[in-house]
This record gives C-alpha cells, structure tokens and sequence, in this order.
C-alpha cells in the first residue's frame, strides 16, 4: 500500500465565544487525478486548561458575593506594599484609627438631645468597625501584614465580613417587595 502524502496547516484562531486555541486542519492528498481532502480536528483544551476557564467564569459569575474577600485580599497587599516601601504611612492610618472613636464619643456625650444620642448609638458599629480596621491597617503597615497575630487578625476579620455581607444578601434576596416599594404608576 502506497504511503498518504499529508500536509497539516493551521487555521487562524476563531472570534467567538470559544477562544481556545484553534483546531488543526489537515490536508490528504489521495494521488494523481483525485482531489485532496481536508480533515479538520477541533483542538481539545487540556484538563487544566477546562478547570481553570471553569473556575474563572464561577468566580466572575458570583463576584459580587466574594466582594469581602476581594477586598481585604487587597487590604493585604497594599499594607504590604506600604510596609516595605512607606512604614510611615502607618501614622496616616493610626491617627484616624484614634480620632474617629474620639469623636463619636464626643457627639454621643455632649449633646443632651435624644435625637443626637440616638444617631450616634446607630453610628456605633459603623465608628467601631471602621476603626478596628484602619488600626489594623496602621499595624500591619508597621510591623508587616504577615506578622502572625496580624495574619490571624486579618484571617478573623476577612471571615467575619464575608459571613455578614452572606447573611446581608440572603436578607435581600428574601425579603419581599410591598406596593410602596414597587414603581406601580396608576
């Protein structure tokens, strides 16, 4: 049997959804007075290659449900930045991290007015998380993010924030419309 003379060209790669890496064609030349055929072989993307695009469009798909972890991953990396090019910049984060509980505890005792009391008990949580986390930041920018009670610190904090905003949506997602939030036009 006489041997099949082959020619492999590659086609260019496709618009589309699939930007995967192009498929091989392959041009049979059967001998004189025949014209060639052309087979062509869709390239399959590798195992790793598949998990990968998979885990990709999963986290793309839900990335407003990792925003927590998105953002204190880089918390992280900008105070490790800050603490090896600026540890100075620690005072930029300790100031506020002092000031902000200062003042919140000077507007909650200083004015007698319910109103005033009420706001700033409200504020509470608000004054004591902000502050928790630009202490944290002036620490980490002074001593290193990757200090070991700062990394456990931060592990505990990424934990708490990603469980909140979690239970956050759920509320959201579950809670049901009335009449008076609906855009009803009559």
């Amino acid at each position: 049997m006489a041997r099949i003379r082959t020619t492999q060209i590659q086609i260019p790669q496709q618009r589309g959804r699939r930007r995967g890496s192009a498929p091989a064609a392959h041009v049979v030349d059967l001998g004189p007075g025949t014209a060639p055929v052309v087979l062509v072989v869709p390239d399959r993307p590798s195992p790793g290659a598949r998990l990968a695009r998979w885990a990709g469009r999963a986290l793309w798909r839900r990335r407003t449900t990792w925003a927590p972890i998105w953002a204190s991953i880089g918390a992280f990396a900008t105070t490790g930045v800050l603490s090896v090019a600026a540890p100075g910049a620690a005072a930029g984060f300790a100031v506020p991290a002092v000031l902000m509980p200062a003042a919140w505890w000077l507007a909650a005792r200083r004015y007698p007015r319910s109103a005033v009391r009420r706001q700033a008990r409200a504020a509470l949580r608000i004054v004591t998380t902000r502050s928790a986390g630009l202490a944290w930041a002036a620490a980490a920018v002074w001593f290193g993010p990757a200090h070991p009670v700062l990394a456990l610190l931060w592990l505990a904090g990424t934990a708490t924030a990603q469980t909140l905003w979690s239970r956050r949506l759920k509320a959201l997602a579950t809670t049901p419309l009335t009449p008076a939030d609906a855009d009803v036009q009559d």
